[in-house]
């Protein structure tokens, strides 16, 4: 295999007590760069590949396949002074999560830091080498066999190269953002992240899946307490099965589904309907199953709530949710970030619907924390304009 990147040397560890002992002398620095490498085409969760980990004097190449015991690398990421700088990190925060159960204690997003800094809302980060390091990165082996054994030259080579430059971004980027006051607002963002990536894996958040179903605000409360159950049976089954949600069924399927079953009495359906829009295999392989689902009484779901549906917005809130995007343009523009960073449509979305729901301003979720700093002025004046 390639002994260096670029001239940093290249190790590759497929040794349980090797490995541990590099955790034990990591726990000691003040960041690490970190990479994978993952195949997630036919499975519900990602399968480790490579496990890149870089420092400032080498690049870490661990096999995953051969390590059997993570207690050091998991006790490595619960080291609050030691920050994890990963470029993109939310796909890898997630394997981490499903893979070991475990997060990292201190995070630094390249590519968010980047987005704080006018350099563009997801850049990659080969943009990012060559923009601020002047250095071109191959991409080639972004979708080879991650799993195959051995791992040929060039996937060692690509895999080294993806966090080589990781540890000099940090330091530049970590800079220019002190010098504009902004490092605070990127721990915010990436706490954020490392929250959301937590709860992902808690079950009692899947009961509230069936809110992000197209076209779900058109059922009645029937209707969405059918599609809440099999939202919910979904997650469990796809996780038990290991296979994407939209391979145990579609999301179109679920409510095409669940409109038909909203016009019958479900309690006293002894077989599941069949209905055009719905796969024929689905229905044979899961029809009794979900009817036990449906008639069942002891569920623990939390009661249906309209108000965090995705219902489309009256006119007047269509020109707020206009005005507020203006706004947010501006203010991307006066700051020179990305105005997506500032404010998404999907923020400014469930803003307005709070607004509505409450009859007052509520500066929660998204749009909460440095972003209200931004934005509170111009979105209450927005706000109060009864036009």
């Amino acid at each position: 295999m390639t002994d260096n990147a670029d001239g940093m040397p290249v190790h590759y560890i497929e040794d349980t007590a090797a490995f541990e002992l590099l955790c034990e002398q990591w726990r000691s620095k003040e960041c690490l760069v970190v990479d994978t490498e993952f195949i997630r085409t036919n499975t519900f969760y990602a399968r480790m590949g490579l496990l890149q980990i870089a420092d400032d004097e080498a690049i870490y190449l661990i096999d995953p396949l051969r390590i059997d015991n993570w207690e050091a690398f998991t006790t490595l990421l619960n080291t609050p002074s030691c920050c994890f700088v990963i470029h993109s990190c939310s796909e890898d925060l997630n394997l981490l999560q499903t893979f070991l159960g475990c997060l990292p204690a201190s995070l630094f997003d390249t590519q968010l830091a980047a987005s704080f800094l006018g350099l563009g809302f997801s850049v990659s980060y080969q943009a990012l080498v060559s923009e601020l390091i002047g250095i071109d990165v191959a991409k080639g082996e972004t979708r080879s066999n991650w799993l195959q054994r051995p791992l040929t030259e060039s996937q060692l080579l690509y895999a080294a190269n993806d966090v080589r430059y990781l540890l000099e971004l940090y330091n530049i980027l970590k800079q220019q953002l002190v010098e504009k006051n902004r490092l605070q607002w990127l721990d915010t963002e990436c706490m954020q992240l490392l929250e959301t990536a937590q709860r992902s894996e808690v079950s009692k958040n899947w009961e509230f899946y069936y809110t992000g179903i197209s076209n779900a605000w058109r059922l009645n409360d029937s209707g969405l307490e059918i599609l809440q159950k099999l939202c919910y049976w979904r997650e469990h089954k796809a996780r038990n099965n290991n296979k994407p949600r939209s391979w145990i069924v579609k999301d179109a399927e679920l409510l095409s589904l669940t409109k038909q079953l909203s016009l019958l009495d479900v309690q006293s359906l002894t077989e599941m309907p069949s209905i055009s829009e719905v796969d024929a295999r689905f229905l044979s392989r899961y029809s009794g199953e979900l009817l036990q689902v449906l008639k069942a009484t002891d569920s623990d779901l939390g009661e249906i709530d309209r108000e965090i549906l995705n219902k489309p917005l009256g006119p007047v809130l269509r020109k707020k949710l206009k005005q507020c995007q203006e706004v947010v343009q501006t203010k991307a523009a006066q700051l020179e970030m990305a105005p997506e960073l500032i404010g998404r449509k999907k923020q400014l979305l469930e803003f307005l619907r709070d607004f509505e729901r409450a009859g007052e301003i509520v500066w929660s979720g998204g749009l909460s924390g440095w972003r209200r700093q931004l934005l509170e002025p111009d979105f209450q004046q927005i706000m109060s304009d009864e036009n």
